[in-house]
């Protein structure tokens, strides 16, 4: 994670740091929309989204409720791994978690896209990972904080010194695994899996690490400047 505040020499550089952090809210906005449009699409839900899904039905509180829920069970994992290198700034991923599901639900509550034919399910579930991985790719190259998974991805990606879109997957079929099971036991059905939750937890890091090719140096510049 890059340094809150932008300085230059001993000046701070309040015009890129106001940048950054406009850009950081925006990229939050983008990840839960294309999350949102991912469940809209019809065809199952987002690969991380499931995990939350599952309880969601069995509990009947929003999908909000429950990716904020486990967006915190995230970030005490990380404090688990890191232990004595944990870094308090990572605290503030609870923010991120709060907008996570608020923006969630918010989208959820007006998005106007409902697709039944299944030629309009597919574009909108691509349209939807293409949203998220802009969305993920924005996020993370602010280096403010990660959103809570992201996070866990990259402790784990450092640890084990591989590639983050590639952690990703590995991570993401974990969570698919583990809705799948719960959804099973618990309502003896595939709950919100689908196609989507399939596809996303297979090929969103590889996606994310396209749209880094793509965007990466241009969001840096943007928010930092030339340097």
């Amino acid at each position: 994670m890059r340094p809150l505040i932008i300085m230059h020499g001993e000046k701070i550089d309040w015009r890129h740091t106001v940048i950054r952090m406009l850009m950081y809210l925006a990229g939050v906005a983008v990840l839960a929309l294309g999350m949102s449009l991912q469940t809209a699409s019809g065809l199952g839900v987002a690969a991380l989204t499931c995990f939350a899904t599952t309880p969601s039905m069995l509990t009947g509180k929003t999908l909000g409720f429950w990716i904020t829920t486990t967006y915190v069970a995230y970030i005490a994992a990380q404090l688990a791994i890191l232990r004595r290198e944990f870094q308090p700034r990572i605290l503030l991923e609870l923010c991120f978690s709060t907008l996570m599901g608020g923006f969630t639900d918010l989208f959820m509550a007006f998005n106007p896209l409902h697709p039944t034919a299944l030629p309009a399910q597919v574009a909108t579930m691509l349209l939807s990972l293409a949203i998220t991985a802009f969305g993920v790719s924005l996020v993370v190259n602010m280096g403010v904080v990660p959103n809570a998974p992201d996070g866990l991805v990259q402790v784990i990606a450092e640890k084990l010194k591989r590639r983050f879109g590639d952690v990703k997957v590995m991570f993401d079929c974990s969570h698919v695994a583990a809705s799948l099971t719960l959804s099973l036991v618990c309502m003896h059905n595939l709950g919100g899996f689908g196609v989507t939750t399939a596809i996303s937890a297979l090929f969103l890091g590889h996606i994310i690490n396209f749209a880094n090719k793509l965007f990466a140096q241009r969001f840096v510049r943007m928010a930092f400047g030339a340097k």
